[in-house]
């Protein structure tokens, strides 16, 4: 099912040079020392408001992969991906907070508190929860603490949900690690204008720590 929904997203449109990614945005999130380590937050930038990711991918000659000379934390609670961290457990769990996870906007599973109308009757409406999926992705190694490396694979979200957009800071959220090493990074993104124009972007790297 998952494989067939990213095969959708990914025929969506003719693919354009991305006019709309702006760059990646690495920034440090302050865990007050209650894991070892420090904590950060990969972003992808838009141009517009409403403009979207909608897959994070690898493929033949495009691997994906995120490294570190020091392990990765992660915590017993928690995933390896965002849909796996619980919101009232995280209050519980103060770790839990600075696990390692990948993820597409959302931070944890909790249900997007806006209600869509949709087109199904004229008064239905639906709440969107974390609707991230998956693809030929494994993620063992990585919860063990050690690099995720794929080769073919994805996570990913429709492209046509309509909470998928980002906000007034242009900012989409795809990750977050906690390590103590140099982190080291590649991937590959794919999205939507908020314009309806699908874009893709391939072999973006980043870094962080020492």
């Amino acid at each position: 099912m998952n494989k067939v929904l990213f095969t959708v997203a990914l025929s969506l449109i003719t693919i354009l040079s991305s006019a709309q990614f702006v760059k990646l945005q690495v920034e440090e999130v302050d865990n007050h020392g209650a894991v070892e380590g420090k904590t950060y937050r990969l972003y992808a930038v838009m141009k517009a408001q409403g403009d979207h990711v909608h897959a994070v991918y690898a493929t033949q000659g495009h691997p994906l992969y995120l490294r570190s000379t020091a392990p990765f934390f992660q915590s017993v609670y928690g995933g390896g991906t965002s849909t796996a961290i619980n919101p009232v457990l995280v209050k519980e769990k103060d770790e839990l907070k600075y696990d390692s996870w990948v993820t597409i906007k959302m931070e944890d599973n909790s249900q997007d508190t806006t209600v869509y109308t949709v087109n199904l009757t004229p008064d239905s409406a639906v709440r969107y929860s974390n609707s991230l999926n998956v693809m030929t992705l494994e993620l063992g190694e990585f919860e063990k603490g050690k690099a995720l490396e794929v080769a073919d694979g994805a996570w990913f979200v429709i492209p046509t949900l309509p909470n998928i957009g980002c906000g007034p800071d242009k900012r989409i959220l795809l990750m977050q690690f906690t390590t103590a090493g140099k982190v080291t990074g590649r991937l590959n993104l794919q999205g939507m204008t908020f314009e309806g124009f699908t874009w893709s972007e391939n072999d973006l790297t980043f870094s962080c720590g020492k």
